[in-house]
Protein backbone atom coordinates (compact mmCIF):
# COMPACT_ATOMS: atom_id res chain seq x y z
CA UNK A 1 0.00 0.00 0.00
CA UNK A 2 2.64 2.11 1.07
CA UNK A 3 4.80 1.72 -2.82
CA UNK A 4 1.19 2.60 -4.30
CA UNK A 5 0.53 5.77 -2.14
CA UNK A 6 3.96 6.68 -3.08
CA UNK A 7 3.75 5.72 -6.92
CA UNK A 8 0.28 7.54 -6.51
CA UNK A 9 1.88 10.85 -4.91
CA UNK A 10 4.74 10.70 -7.95
CA UNK A 11 1.93 10.88 -10.81
CA UNK A 12 0.35 13.34 -9.24
CA UNK A 13 2.88 15.43 -9.14
CA UNK A 14 4.35 14.76 -12.61
CA UNK A 15 1.14 16.16 -13.66
CA UNK A 16 1.25 19.01 -11.98
CA UNK A 17 4.42 19.99 -13.11
CA UNK A 18 3.91 18.73 -17.04
CA UNK A 19 5.71 21.13 -19.37
CA UNK A 20 2.67 23.73 -20.63
CA UNK A 21 2.73 23.01 -24.74
CA UNK A 22 5.07 24.41 -27.14
CA UNK A 23 4.92 27.85 -27.91
CA UNK A 24 4.96 28.00 -31.99
CA UNK A 25 4.28 30.82 -34.19
CA UNK A 26 2.42 29.54 -37.47
CA UNK A 27 2.62 31.68 -41.00
CA UNK A 28 -0.87 32.03 -42.68
CA UNK A 29 -1.55 33.40 -46.64
CA UNK A 30 -4.88 34.05 -47.59
CA UNK A 31 -6.12 36.55 -50.70
CA UNK A 32 -9.24 37.61 -48.80
CA UNK A 33 -8.52 40.59 -48.13
CA UNK A 34 -10.43 41.97 -51.43
CA UNK A 35 -13.13 43.50 -48.59
CA UNK A 36 -13.74 44.59 -45.33
CA UNK A 37 -16.16 41.87 -44.44
CA UNK A 38 -14.24 39.33 -46.00
CA UNK A 39 -10.71 40.75 -44.17
CA UNK A 40 -12.50 41.07 -40.95
CA UNK A 41 -13.89 37.98 -41.15
CA UNK A 42 -10.41 36.44 -41.31
CA UNK A 43 -9.03 38.35 -38.52
CA UNK A 44 -12.43 37.52 -36.53
CA UNK A 45 -11.46 33.29 -36.90
CA UNK A 46 -7.99 34.01 -36.14
CA UNK A 47 -8.30 36.24 -33.11
CA UNK A 48 -10.67 33.07 -31.71
CA UNK A 49 -8.02 30.17 -32.10
CA UNK A 50 -5.37 32.58 -30.33
CA UNK A 51 -7.64 32.80 -27.56
CA UNK A 52 -8.58 29.18 -27.22
CA UNK A 53 -4.92 28.19 -27.90
CA UNK A 54 -2.81 31.57 -26.26
CA UNK A 55 0.12 28.95 -26.62
CA UNK A 56 -0.02 29.63 -30.95
CA UNK A 57 0.82 32.45 -32.60
CA UNK A 58 -0.24 33.15 -36.62
CA UNK A 59 1.39 36.01 -38.04
CA UNK A 60 -1.17 36.46 -41.43
CA UNK A 61 -0.19 38.06 -44.59
CA UNK A 62 -2.40 38.82 -47.10
CA UNK A 63 -1.28 37.74 -51.09
CA UNK A 64 -2.76 39.68 -54.19
CA UNK A 65 -4.85 36.47 -55.35
CA UNK A 66 -2.83 36.79 -58.90
CA UNK A 67 0.43 36.29 -56.79
CA UNK A 68 -0.31 33.87 -54.66
CA UNK A 69 -0.21 30.50 -56.89
CA UNK A 70 3.22 31.15 -58.00
CA UNK A 71 4.67 32.06 -54.53
CA UNK A 72 3.24 28.41 -53.16
CA UNK A 73 4.72 27.37 -56.34
CA UNK A 74 8.46 29.15 -55.68
CA UNK A 75 8.74 29.22 -52.39
CA UNK A 76 9.57 29.36 -49.47
CA UNK A 77 5.74 28.41 -48.37
CA UNK A 78 3.77 29.66 -45.02
CA UNK A 79 2.74 26.59 -42.62
CA UNK A 80 -1.31 27.52 -43.44
CA UNK A 81 -2.80 29.19 -46.97
CA UNK A 82 -5.91 29.42 -48.31
CA UNK A 83 -5.73 28.61 -51.88
CA UNK A 84 -8.35 28.25 -54.79
CA UNK A 85 -9.51 24.65 -55.34
CA UNK A 86 -9.13 25.00 -58.94
CA UNK A 87 -5.17 25.56 -58.06
CA UNK A 88 -5.10 22.82 -55.84
CA UNK A 89 -3.63 19.93 -58.25
CA UNK A 90 -1.55 22.01 -59.82
CA UNK A 91 0.31 22.99 -56.63
CA UNK A 92 0.07 19.00 -55.23
CA UNK A 93 1.46 18.19 -58.69
CA UNK A 94 4.47 20.99 -57.78
CA UNK A 95 4.84 19.17 -54.35
CA UNK A 96 3.94 23.18 -53.03
CA UNK A 97 1.68 21.28 -50.51
CA UNK A 98 1.88 18.61 -47.19
CA UNK A 99 0.23 15.62 -48.20
CA UNK A 100 -2.66 14.74 -45.64
CA UNK A 101 -4.50 12.18 -46.62
CA UNK A 102 -3.55 10.21 -43.86
CA UNK A 103 -4.59 12.46 -41.54
CA UNK A 104 -7.73 13.25 -43.63
CA UNK A 105 -8.52 9.99 -44.16
CA UNK A 106 -9.02 9.28 -40.40
CA UNK A 107 -11.00 12.41 -39.87
CA UNK A 108 -14.92 11.56 -39.63
CA UNK A 109 -15.98 14.93 -40.54
CA UNK A 110 -18.92 14.42 -43.14
CA UNK A 111 -18.25 16.57 -45.98
CA UNK A 112 -20.57 15.96 -48.82
CA UNK A 113 -18.55 14.05 -51.60
CA UNK A 114 -18.17 17.28 -54.12
CA UNK A 115 -16.70 18.98 -51.50
CA UNK A 116 -14.47 16.08 -50.06
CA UNK A 117 -13.68 15.62 -54.48
CA UNK A 118 -12.13 19.35 -54.11
CA UNK A 119 -9.61 18.71 -52.39
CA UNK A 120 -8.36 15.63 -53.68
CA UNK A 121 -5.71 15.18 -56.32
CA UNK A 122 -4.27 12.22 -58.03
CA UNK A 123 -6.32 10.08 -55.39
CA UNK A 124 -4.50 11.99 -52.20
CA UNK A 125 -6.25 14.85 -49.97
CA UNK A 126 -4.00 17.77 -49.67
CA UNK A 127 -6.53 20.22 -47.61
CA UNK A 128 -10.00 21.28 -45.96
CA UNK A 129 -12.54 22.19 -47.90
CA UNK A 130 -13.63 25.40 -45.84
CA UNK A 131 -15.25 27.91 -48.39
CA UNK A 132 -17.18 26.25 -50.77
CA UNK A 133 -19.91 27.63 -53.26
CA UNK A 134 -21.57 26.29 -56.43
CA UNK A 135 -23.18 28.21 -59.32
CA UNK A 136 -27.22 28.45 -59.15
CA UNK A 137 -29.85 30.03 -61.37
CA UNK A 138 -30.59 33.28 -60.13
CA UNK A 139 -34.00 35.01 -61.29
CA UNK A 140 -35.67 38.40 -60.04
CA UNK A 141 -39.44 37.42 -58.93
CA UNK A 142 -40.94 40.43 -60.07
CA UNK A 143 -40.05 40.46 -63.89
CA UNK A 144 -40.96 36.52 -63.93
CA UNK A 145 -44.32 37.52 -62.65
CA UNK A 146 -44.66 40.57 -64.64
CA UNK A 147 -44.10 37.89 -67.80
CA UNK A 148 -47.20 35.13 -66.54
CA UNK A 149 -44.01 33.10 -65.16
CA UNK A 150 -45.26 30.91 -62.42
CA UNK A 151 -41.67 30.00 -60.87
CA UNK A 152 -38.11 29.37 -62.12
CA UNK A 153 -37.22 27.19 -65.13
CA UNK A 154 -36.62 23.45 -64.02
CA UNK A 155 -35.64 21.70 -67.49
CA UNK A 156 -33.63 22.97 -70.61
CA UNK A 157 -36.89 23.23 -72.55
CA UNK A 158 -38.14 25.36 -69.99
CA UNK A 159 -35.25 27.91 -69.26
CA UNK A 160 -35.11 28.33 -73.08
CA UNK A 161 -38.55 29.53 -73.74
CA UNK A 162 -38.80 31.37 -70.72
CA UNK A 163 -35.44 33.28 -71.47
CA UNK A 164 -36.81 34.00 -74.85
CA UNK A 165 -40.77 35.17 -73.54
CA UNK A 166 -39.05 37.75 -70.71
CA UNK A 167 -36.89 39.25 -73.53
CA UNK A 168 -38.73 42.74 -74.94
CA UNK A 169 -39.33 45.94 -73.55
CA UNK A 170 -35.68 46.85 -72.95
CA UNK A 171 -35.20 43.63 -70.78
CA UNK A 172 -33.58 40.16 -71.26
CA UNK A 173 -34.82 36.96 -69.82
CA UNK A 174 -31.30 35.74 -69.47
CA UNK A 175 -27.99 37.24 -68.79
CA UNK A 176 -24.88 35.13 -69.25
CA UNK A 177 -21.12 35.53 -69.01
CA UNK A 178 -20.22 33.77 -72.04
CA UNK A 179 -17.05 36.46 -72.86
CA UNK A 180 -14.45 34.21 -72.93
CA UNK A 181 -11.39 32.52 -70.40
CA UNK A 182 -12.47 31.09 -67.11
CA UNK A 183 -15.85 32.70 -66.55
CA UNK A 184 -17.11 31.32 -70.26
CA UNK A 185 -16.02 27.49 -69.16
CA UNK A 186 -17.37 27.65 -66.25
CA UNK A 187 -20.74 28.61 -67.71
CA UNK A 188 -20.29 26.01 -70.04
CA UNK A 189 -18.99 23.21 -68.03
CA UNK A 190 -22.44 22.90 -65.68
CA UNK A 191 -23.98 22.72 -69.49
CA UNK A 192 -21.90 20.28 -70.85
CA UNK A 193 -22.39 17.90 -67.88
CA UNK A 194 -26.08 17.95 -67.82
CA UNK A 195 -25.77 16.86 -71.34
CA UNK A 196 -24.37 13.59 -70.22
CA UNK A 197 -20.82 15.19 -71.38
CA UNK A 198 -17.53 15.32 -70.02
CA UNK A 199 -14.54 17.05 -70.37
CA UNK A 200 -12.48 14.58 -71.68
CA UNK A 201 -14.79 13.27 -74.72
CA UNK A 202 -15.81 16.83 -76.46
CA UNK A 203 -17.24 15.03 -79.27
CA UNK A 204 -20.60 14.79 -76.70
CA UNK A 205 -20.35 18.35 -76.24
CA UNK A 206 -22.50 18.89 -79.44
CA UNK A 207 -25.72 19.09 -77.78
CA UNK A 208 -24.49 20.94 -74.83
CA UNK A 209 -22.60 23.67 -77.28
CA UNK A 210 -26.18 23.79 -79.32
CA UNK A 211 -27.94 24.33 -76.30
CA UNK A 212 -25.94 27.73 -75.20
CA UNK A 213 -25.74 28.58 -78.82
CA UNK A 214 -29.33 28.68 -78.26
CA UNK A 215 -29.98 30.16 -75.50
CA UNK A 216 -28.72 33.80 -77.10
CA UNK A 217 -31.71 34.31 -78.35
CA UNK A 218 -33.27 34.84 -75.04
CA UNK A 219 -29.59 36.19 -73.56
CA UNK A 220 -28.94 39.87 -73.50
CA UNK A 221 -26.52 40.99 -76.16
CA UNK A 222 -23.51 41.63 -74.31
CA UNK A 223 -23.73 38.80 -72.80
CA UNK A 224 -20.82 37.69 -75.39
CA UNK A 225 -18.41 40.01 -74.09
CA UNK A 226 -19.13 39.97 -70.52
CA UNK A 227 -17.83 38.53 -67.55
CA UNK A 228 -19.57 36.58 -64.38
CA UNK A 229 -19.73 40.17 -62.75
CA UNK A 230 -20.61 41.96 -65.82
CA UNK A 231 -23.45 39.89 -65.82
CA UNK A 232 -24.52 39.95 -62.37
CA UNK A 233 -24.39 43.62 -62.23
CA UNK A 234 -27.05 43.50 -65.14
CA UNK A 235 -28.93 41.15 -63.17
CA UNK A 236 -28.85 43.53 -59.92
CA UNK A 237 -29.65 46.63 -62.35
CA UNK A 238 -32.99 44.68 -63.42
CA UNK A 239 -31.93 44.28 -66.97
CA UNK A 240 -32.17 40.99 -66.79
CA UNK A 241 -34.85 38.38 -65.18
CA UNK A 242 -32.05 35.24 -64.69
CA UNK A 243 -28.41 35.01 -64.52
CA UNK A 244 -26.33 32.38 -63.09
CA UNK A 245 -24.13 32.74 -60.32
CA UNK A 246 -22.98 31.86 -56.99
CA UNK A 247 -23.38 32.78 -53.29
CA UNK A 248 -20.44 35.27 -53.26
CA UNK A 249 -23.02 37.82 -55.39
CA UNK A 250 -25.96 37.47 -52.43
CA UNK A 251 -24.40 40.32 -50.73
CA UNK A 252 -25.21 42.55 -54.03
CA UNK A 253 -28.51 41.32 -54.75
CA UNK A 254 -29.73 42.17 -50.89
CA UNK A 255 -27.85 45.40 -51.37
CA UNK A 256 -30.25 46.09 -54.91
CA UNK A 257 -33.08 45.44 -52.93
CA UNK A 258 -34.33 43.02 -55.05
CA UNK A 259 -37.01 40.32 -54.57
CA UNK A 260 -34.56 37.83 -56.03
CA UNK A 261 -34.64 34.12 -55.72
CA UNK A 262 -32.38 31.14 -56.28
CA UNK A 263 -32.97 27.46 -57.51
CA UNK A 264 -30.65 24.53 -58.86
CA UNK A 265 -29.62 24.77 -62.78
CA UNK A 266 -32.12 23.75 -64.95
CA UNK A 267 -31.72 19.68 -65.87
CA UNK A 268 -30.32 18.81 -68.88
CA UNK A 269 -30.75 15.08 -70.45
CA UNK A 270 -28.49 13.71 -67.63
CA UNK A 271 -30.35 15.79 -65.16
CA UNK A 272 -28.77 18.97 -62.87
CA UNK A 273 -25.38 19.59 -62.32
CA UNK A 274 -23.05 22.69 -61.40
CA UNK A 275 -19.55 23.79 -60.62
CA UNK A 276 -17.55 23.26 -57.25
CA UNK A 277 -16.13 26.40 -56.69
CA UNK A 278 -13.97 28.00 -53.47
CA UNK A 279 -10.96 27.90 -51.21
CA UNK A 280 -9.21 25.04 -49.53
CA UNK A 281 -7.18 25.75 -46.90
CA UNK A 282 -3.67 23.99 -46.83
CA UNK A 283 -0.28 23.22 -45.15
CA UNK A 284 2.76 24.24 -46.74
CA UNK A 285 5.18 21.54 -48.19
CA UNK A 286 8.10 21.39 -45.54
CA UNK A 287 6.60 23.12 -42.77
CA UNK A 288 8.29 22.66 -39.76
CA UNK A 289 4.70 23.50 -38.02
CA UNK A 290 2.64 20.53 -40.25
CA UNK A 291 0.82 18.69 -37.17
CA UNK A 292 0.26 22.36 -35.08
CA UNK A 293 -1.24 23.63 -38.61
CA UNK A 294 -3.38 20.61 -39.47
CA UNK A 295 -5.03 21.40 -35.50
CA UNK A 296 -5.77 24.64 -36.66
CA UNK A 297 -7.16 23.07 -39.93
CA UNK A 298 -9.10 21.20 -37.99
CA UNK A 299 -10.55 23.57 -35.78
CA UNK A 300 -11.34 25.41 -38.22
CA UNK A 301 -13.40 23.03 -39.69
CA UNK A 302 -14.84 21.40 -36.67
CA UNK A 303 -15.65 24.94 -34.18
CA UNK A 304 -19.69 25.66 -34.49
CA UNK A 305 -19.12 29.31 -34.15
CA UNK A 306 -16.95 29.51 -37.15
CA UNK A 307 -20.00 29.65 -39.26
CA UNK A 308 -20.74 33.15 -38.79
CA UNK A 309 -17.33 33.69 -40.26
CA UNK A 310 -17.38 31.16 -43.32
CA UNK A 311 -21.12 31.66 -43.74
CA UNK A 312 -22.35 35.37 -43.77
CA UNK A 313 -19.18 36.80 -44.15
CA UNK A 314 -17.58 34.77 -46.67
CA UNK A 315 -20.65 33.38 -48.64
CA UNK A 316 -19.72 29.94 -47.82
CA UNK A 317 -21.97 27.40 -48.54
CA UNK A 318 -22.58 24.12 -45.62
CA UNK A 319 -20.77 21.64 -47.37
CA UNK A 320 -21.34 18.90 -44.74
CA UNK A 321 -24.11 16.72 -43.98
CA UNK A 322 -24.35 17.52 -40.44
CA UNK A 323 -24.47 21.37 -40.87
CA UNK A 324 -26.67 21.84 -44.24
CA UNK A 325 -29.55 22.22 -41.82
CA UNK A 326 -27.94 23.97 -38.72
CA UNK A 327 -29.73 26.99 -37.86
CA UNK A 328 -25.68 28.81 -37.59
CA UNK A 329 -25.31 28.12 -41.46
CA UNK A 330 -28.83 29.74 -42.54
CA UNK A 331 -27.14 33.04 -43.56
CA UNK A 332 -29.59 34.00 -46.12
CA UNK A 333 -33.29 32.38 -47.05
CA UNK A 334 -31.93 31.49 -50.42
CA UNK A 335 -29.43 29.21 -49.16
CA UNK A 336 -31.25 26.33 -49.36
CA UNK A 337 -31.03 26.08 -53.21
CA UNK A 338 -26.81 26.29 -53.13
CA UNK A 339 -27.08 23.64 -50.74
CA UNK A 340 -29.32 21.23 -52.97
CA UNK A 341 -27.43 22.41 -55.99
CA UNK A 342 -23.71 21.24 -53.99
CA UNK A 343 -25.14 17.82 -54.07
CA UNK A 344 -24.38 17.71 -57.86
CA UNK A 345 -21.96 20.12 -58.69
CA UNK A 346 -18.39 18.28 -59.91
CA UNK A 347 -14.57 19.01 -59.70
CA UNK A 348 -13.11 19.45 -63.12
CA UNK A 349 -9.86 20.52 -61.83
CA UNK A 350 -6.13 18.89 -62.96
CA UNK A 351 -2.90 20.66 -62.82
CA UNK A 352 -3.19 21.40 -66.68
CA UNK A 353 -6.81 23.02 -65.92
CA UNK A 354 -5.66 26.20 -67.27
CA UNK A 355 -4.91 25.30 -70.16
CA UNK A 356 -7.70 23.15 -70.79
CA UNK A 357 -10.04 25.98 -69.67
CA UNK A 358 -8.50 27.99 -72.66
CA UNK A 359 -9.02 25.48 -75.26
CA UNK A 360 -12.87 24.87 -74.18
CA UNK A 361 -13.01 28.46 -73.76
CA UNK A 362 -11.79 28.89 -77.58
CA UNK A 363 -14.52 25.78 -78.85
CA UNK A 364 -16.91 28.14 -77.63
CA UNK A 365 -16.30 31.20 -79.02
CA UNK A 366 -15.90 29.72 -82.21
CA UNK A 367 -19.63 28.71 -82.01
CA UNK A 368 -20.85 31.62 -80.10
CA UNK A 369 -18.83 34.06 -81.59
CA UNK A 370 -17.72 32.67 -85.07
CA UNK A 371 -20.85 31.09 -86.09
CA UNK A 372 -19.07 27.51 -86.42
CA UNK A 373 -21.00 24.35 -86.22
CA UNK A 374 -21.14 22.75 -82.98
CA UNK A 375 -20.22 18.85 -84.05
CA UNK A 376 -17.04 21.13 -86.24
CA UNK A 377 -15.89 23.08 -83.44
CA UNK A 378 -15.58 19.95 -80.65
CA UNK A 379 -14.00 18.31 -84.01
CA UNK A 380 -11.35 20.81 -83.62
CA UNK A 381 -11.33 20.71 -79.93
CA UNK A 382 -10.18 17.64 -79.75
CA UNK A 383 -6.94 16.81 -80.78
CA UNK A 384 -5.68 19.65 -78.71
CA UNK A 385 -7.45 18.64 -75.65
CA UNK A 386 -7.10 14.86 -75.74
CA UNK A 387 -2.83 15.26 -74.83
CA UNK A 388 -3.91 17.93 -71.63
CA UNK A 389 -6.23 15.63 -69.99
CA UNK A 390 -3.54 12.05 -70.36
Amino acid sequence: MRVRAVLTAVFLLAACTAAPPERVTLTWWDHLDHSPVADQAVEALIARYRAAHPHVEIERTAVPRAELEERLARGPRPDIAAVDVAALPRLAAASALTDLSGRFQGWDLPFVEPARDSVRSAGRYYGVPLRTDTPVLLYNRDLLAAGGVAGPPATWADLRVTAQSLTGAGRWGLCLAAGAGDDLTGTFLPFLWQAGGDVRDVTGAVDALSFVDSLLTGAHPDSLRWSSADATTAFTQGRCAMTVNGPRAVPALNAAGLDWGAAPLPAGPAGTASLVRGEAWVVGAGSPHADRAWEVLRWLAEQPDNATEFGAALQAVPNRSDTAADPGWQWDPNLGAFTTQLASARSPYTPRHPEVSAELSAMLRAVLHEGRPPADAAADAKPRLDPLLR
